[in-house]
């Protein structure tokens, strides 16, 4: 199973770089997972929010293959528990033979047209997020989810 998690805004921390590729590395014994970022123009100075949004949704449409199935983070998607969100991951690679995307955007969240053409929608808290931070928290679950599923002892 091919899993990419496809971001806007490029790392400005290196405590977000060694945790990425920590759990990168542990979730190679399950799946094959990459993280893709898509960079933001920093010419949007003078623009509006959901003028932004437009430009960096595009960026990140162009780069979803049209048969993949995309998984939109979004404050208004689905909420799991680790032992749920392991179930749907369990179901849905399952169910779907066609590499999952799962979209992370920028500071003002995803544009329309991404979330639309999402087939999901989930979120990771009520709270907010840092894009980056966001990033490690979905990659943290995805590996938690494994666990789950392989019967590991990493959840307690």
């Amino acid at each position: 199973m091919n899993l990419t998690i496809l971001a806007l805004g490029k790392n400005k921390n290196e405590f977000i770089t060694i945790a990425e590729s920590e759990y990168l590395k542990r979730l190679n014994a399950f799946c094959n997972i990459k993280i893709s970022i898509v960079p933001t123009s920093s010419s949007f100075k003078n623009q509006s929010v959901e003028k932004i949004k437009d430009i960096e949704g595009k960026s990140l449409l162009d780069r979803i293959p049209e048969q993949a199935h995309l998984i939109a983070l979004d404050e208004h998607g689905k909420e799991f528990t680790s032992n749920g969100f392991a179930s749907y991951l369990s179901r849905s690679l399952t169910t779907f033979n066609k590499p999952f995307y799962f979209i992370i955007g920028g500071p003002y969240g995803l544009s329309k047209e991404v979330l639309d053409r999402a087939d999901e929608k989930i979120a990771l808290s009520k709270m907010t997020f840092t894009h980056q931070m966001a990033r490690i928290i979905l990659l943290e679950q995805i590996y938690r989810a494994f666990t789950i599923m392989k019967g590991k002892k990493y959840h307690y």
